[in-house]
């Protein structure tokens, strides 16, 4: 059954809200993984050419998030999709999803395109919610026009087995064999689009299978109850563990950026068959761990999840240009890497607190609702 009107889940919105802020983490080395941004920054002594590899702890931290990262977060955005439709119903929730999410990608996607001076369409690291505009869509309308339809008839056959923890193996195999369908779409790993233009099928098709998992999720919401018990987080934790070594030595650039041309079809099945377990096994096991452990709320809660959202839209710039004044300086990867997590979290909060909470274009970020500015609205809250 779903989970009442009234109810709230705490450790889902504190998983949410960890997805966006790693991404902090998992952009402070990105200087390291994508050295061609090095170029622009050679009046400080570095470029492509300059940029030491990327050390061995740095790069198992950084391929660990990536792992698992994004497909929580449209997990997690899948069920409370779900939750707010019902709640409220489709029209409400396609105007909120048009202003916190289509709105928003407009607004500063193109203040991050038009700083090298030409507006070009791209989506930089907004990329995630240029898929989420377009799944939501989509599910809006499969809501309302295939309750019928044999596709919803057969999602309701697979839901049916996560009632129990036996309902993990057909779940495995679906996510596994989507991922890896989908990564040879995309030519051997899913990839994200780099413009409104560049829609990369592969990425979307995977997306909108955890997105719609999530939403699955919200239907069986007892499976929660399932994931967080001690033996099903025990035994996903130990494969997860034991699985992510092989999916690091099979792993091959991020999204297909600085992919080897010339590996094998073997090399690639096995690499995408490693990474589909990876996400799986990480995902799962997060999501139950979050929920059993965070049971109510407080302060530090509720701000880290209202920052988290304005946070991942600010922080690349000044990841950017911190690492690159710290790498420029001569200091180390240990040193660059968490000095530019803590200086760009610091920034980014400071950009919310002047430009964004108490001004209109929190109505935007956050809704009119949550929103602390409600002049020349109602000032009673909904």
């Amino acid at each position: 059954m779903p989970p009442s009107k009234t109810i709230r889940l705490h450790g889902l919105d504190v998983l949410r809200a960890s997805a966006m802020l790693l991404g902090l983490v998992f952009h402070a080395p990105i200087l390291y993984y994508i050295p061609e941004i090095a170029d622009s920054f050679k009046d400080l002594g570095i470029s492509k050419d300059t940029m030491p590899e990327m050390e061995l702890w740095v790069s198992v931290i950084t391929q660990w998030i990536h792992s698992w990262r994004m497909p929580v977060f449209f997990l997690i955005s899948g069920f409370f999709s779900a939750l707010v439709l019902q709640r409220n119903g489709g029209v409400y929730f396609l105007k909120d999803r048009f202003v916190r999410i289509g709105l928003t990608l407009i607004i500063f996607a193109s203040l991050m395109d038009i700083l090298d001076g030409n507006l070009t369409g791209k989506l930089e690291h907004f990329w995630f919610l240029y898929y989420l505009l377009i799944i939501t869509t989509l599910f809006v309308l499969i809501v309302s026009f295939g309750r019928n339809s044999a596709a919803n008839h057969l999602a309701q056959g697979l839901l049916s087995s996560m009632q129990r923890r036996s309902g993990l193996i057909p779940f495995a195999a679906g996510m596994i064999l989507a991922r890896i369908i989908c990564d040879f779409i995309d030519g051997g790993t899913v990839k994200i689009p780099t413009t409104y233009f560049d829609i990369k099928l592969g990425g979307l098709m995977y997306y909108t299978v955890w997105f719609f998992a999530g939403a699955g999720l919200f239907a069986r919401v007892a499976f929660l109850e399932i994931l967080c018990q001690r033996r099903t987080l025990t035994m996903l934790g130990i494969a997860a563990v034991f699985v992510f070594p092989f999916h690091h030595a099979y792993v091959d650039g991020f999204f297909g950026h600085l992919r080897d041309p010339d590996i094998g079809f073997g090399d690639t099945l096995m690499g995408s068959f490693f990474a589909a377990t990876t996400t799986f096994l990480w995902s799962l096991f997060t999501l139950g761990l979050a929920h059993k452990f965070i049971t109510r709320g407080n302060a530090i809660i509720t701000w880290l999840v209202e920052l988290s959202y304005p946070v991942y839209l600010f922080h690349l710039p000044p990841v950017i240009i911190l690492s690159a004044l710290l790498i420029g300086s001569g200091l180390g990867q240990a040193t660059v890497f968490f000095a530019t997590i803590a200086l760009a979290f610091c920034v980014s909060v400071g950009v919310y607190y002047v430009f964004v909470k108490f001004t209109p274009l929190d109505w935007i970020i956050n809704g009119h609702r949550k929103s602390w500015l409600k002049f020349p609205f109602s000032a009673r809250r909904s």
